[in-house]
């Protein structure tokens, strides 16, 4: 695995803790910095084994790759004061959705070295999926350390076309809140078939996991076979996927997909 030089959070959110834990088990493990406001966090982020600062000029001084770990609409107000202690050898890896590099660029010095990502939430138990693209004037090289920076934490896909990140937002982005409100939904279903939540949490759960691991163990191009072989022509499974298939299941996925990536595009243009 590549060697990571020292990482500066800017912001000591969600992500940014799923991301730290992941670079903390490194060995050896890089310099890690984290600019968090809040008090509160501080101790939270310092037992991961960062030095954790309120002012955000100390972290990017004392990092090279530099992780811009806050909500998209506090962009106008962090990036342009990043600046004044920016240098030519820093590069800024962006995980804000639907901010583009040309975006972040205009706030920071000419030629400034951009890297534009977008994790998930499953980051935190090391099973994250990660777009990865780079702005103008970032070297493959930049590239290659931010895929590093993702590594110790998930998977990771390059993109050579930036126009695609708002989509990768909406497929692996969001992704997660699809899977959790699916498992919701069948909770609740369950528990109207009588049984207790307890056990509709058990039923719901494990059948999730056990096909989940099931499909990555055979390949998820092969989700239709699978489907298909526990679907007996005129059985349950088969009445209950007509249901679905009558409310257009894909086409649902399709417009739920393009609302989110649209969304992506308003808050960069916002």
């Amino acid at each position: 695995m590549q060697h990571l030089p020292a990482i500066s959070f800017i912001g000591g959110g969600n992500m940014a803790t799923a991301m730290l834990k992941g670079l903390a088990a490194l060995s050896p493990r890089p310099r890690l910095t984290v600019a968090e406001p809040m008090a509160e966090k501080r101790a939270a982020l310092a037992a991961l084994g960062a030095e954790v600062v309120a002012d955000n000029a100390v972290a990017v001084a004392a990092g090279r790759l530099i992780v811009l770990a806050i909500k998209p609409q506090m962009a106008a107000t962090v990036v342009p004061g990043l600046a004044a202690t920016w240098a030519p050898d820093k590069v800024l890896v962006t995980i804000l959705a639907g901010a583009t590099t040309a975006k972040l660029a205009a706030w920071l010095p000419p030629g400034a070295r951009i890297i534009r990502a977008m994790p998930n939430t499953p980051l935190a138990i090391g099973q994250g999926m990660v777009g990865l693209c780079r702005g103008a004037h970032a070297s493959a090289d930049d590239l290659a350390l931010a895929e590093a920076l993702f590594a110790p934490s998930g998977r990771v896909l390059r993109l050579a076309d930036e126009s695609r990140m708002d989509a990768i937002t909406a497929v692996s982005g969001s992704g997660p809140a699809y899977v959790f409100r699916t498992a919701e939904a069948l909770v609740t279903a369950a528990e109207a078939r009588g049984f207790t939540r307890a056990e509709a949490e058990l039923l719901v759960g494990q059948t999730l996991a056990g096909s989940v691991a099931y499909l990555m163990q055979q390949g998820v191009g092969q989700a239709g076979a699978l489907r298909q072989a526990v679907t007996s022509p005129g059985g349950t499974t088969a009445a209950a996927l007509a249901v679905l298939e009558k409310a257009d299941f894909t086409g649902l996925w399709s417009a739920a997909l393009a609302a989110a990536e649209e969304r992506g595009r308003e808050l960069g243009r916002g």
